[in-house]
């Protein structure tokens, strides 16, 4: 698939294919036309086609905006997910430290793995549209956990919603992640790019080589607004995607406040009498 290379090679070289294939194509489309249409019939009907390309124009350019504007509000969306997943875990490892017993540490060692299965395991998983198997049974573990602390109070809601609030927030992250622009979208968008841009080969422009330039300048202007679209249609894909930094920057909190923590007071022995 065409997306799934763009989205393997650099971003460098995606603008590349994208802007340069378009100038390519529209170029070579008006020395096609250039050939077949004499340079004056064209010219006879500059007027009319002045006022066509004006309403194509117009009309394409909205489309392209819309699409655009929509494809970086899901981009942010999804960016906004991620870092409400990277807190509510933060905030679970923080309630656990005031959980006395077993689940608090064992709900702490949790987050901390989750964190990190999710960075080096479903991190990855995502450019390819998968997920962490890993991640999922370690967030079943976490709702297992909390169902085994005794003390059903405030804390025991607070960690409970937390880790519920978690599990919805990965969910969103994969849905999102796996949501793109639907085929009839593509459809709509390289044809009217193609009926905007063949409208500049029916005027008649005395000068070829001007003409050639004025018709790549409007071709690479769309181009670089599909190679928008393309680099945040995904936004866990590709060169331009969104990284695990929220998470990373969790794991740093938490690794930071163990090593504040000051060690458990050691017990002294105590003296044994003999009798």
């Amino acid at each position: 698939m065409l997306l799934d290379f763009l989205y393997s090679v650099p971003a460098t070289v995606s603008a590349t294919l994208i802007v340069g294939g378009l100038v390519l194509l529209s170029v070579a489309g008006l020395l096609l036309v250039h050939r077949l249409v004499p340079h004056a019939l064209r010219r006879s009907h500059n007027d009319v086609a002045g006022v066509l390309i004006a309403v194509v124009g117009v009309v394409y350019a909205v489309l392209l905006a819309f699409i655009a504007v929509a494809v970086w509000q899901d981009y942010n969306t999804a960016d906004a997910i991620v870092h409400r997943e990277a807190s509510l875990a933060g905030d679970i490892h923080q309630d656990a430290l005031n959980m006395p017993g077993a689940a608090g540490p064992r709900l702490r060692q949790l987050v901390r793995t989750y964190l990190r299965v999710v960075i080096d395991e479903e991190w990855p998983a995502m450019r390819s549209g998968g997920e962490s198997p890993r991640a999922g049974a370690t967030i079943t573990e976490l709702q297992n956990t909390v169902f085994t602390y005794q003390a059903r109070g405030p804390i025991f809601s607070d960690v409970l919603q937390r880790v519920n609030a978690l599990a919805d927030a990965r969910r969103d992250r994969l849905i999102n992640g796996n949501s793109g622009l639907q085929p009839v979208a593509w459809f709509v968008l390289l044809a009217g790019s193609a009926l905007t841009i063949s409208f500049c080969f029916l005027f008649g422009v005395p000068d070829l080589r001007l003409h050639a330039l004025m018709t790549a300048a409007v071709a690479a202007s769309v181009a670089l607004v599909l190679f928008l679209i393309v680099s945040f249609d995904y936004p866990f894909r590709g060169a331009v995607s969104i990284a695990p930094t929220a998470f990373e920057n969790v794991i740093a909190t938490i690794d930071s406040q163990k090593a504040m923590t000051p060690p458990p007071p050691e017990t002294a022995a105590q003296p044994t009498t003999t009798p």
